[in-house]
């Protein structure tokens, strides 16, 4: 225990060479389970918005949706129901042309974001 006590701290070098490190391989880990995500969503059909926990301001961002996105929504989350149930995938070369994270939604709850704050800062 005498030894540990005494031992010198890391120098910085070593402390920075090991965060960059460490920050790289979070990058690739990230990247590789973003990919994985994607495969999966898009062996379904589905985008990743389409699996969005709807919260409070996910309902009011879906009810600005034009009728023939939040159509387009509605079918992708039917189809994946029914692949699901089959325990079946879309087909390869139909899963490829699918950009999972592609944002349909993004806008709109920006936007009903944005008049929260909006109300917030007018109730103060």
């Amino acid at each position: 225990n005498a030894r540990l006590a005494a031992a010198a701290p890391l120098p910085a070098a070593v402390a920075v060479t090991a965060s960059l490190m460490l920050a790289q391989l979070f990058k690739r880990a990230g990247s590789a389970y973003r990919a994985k995500v994607g495969r999966e969503l898009s062996a379904h059909g589905l985008m990743y918005e389409d699996c969005l926990i709807e919260t409070e301001e996910v309902k009011l961002a879906l009810k600005r949706l034009p009728p023939e996105i939040l159509n387009a929504r509605e079918q992708r989350l039917k189809r994946a129901m029914v692949l699901s149930s089959q325990i079946k995938t879309l087909p390869e070369e139909v899963a490829a042309k699918l950009d999972p994270f592609e944002s349909y939604l993004g806008p709109y709850l920006e936007q009903v974001k944005k008049e929260k704050e909006e109300q917030l800062k007018l109730a103060k």
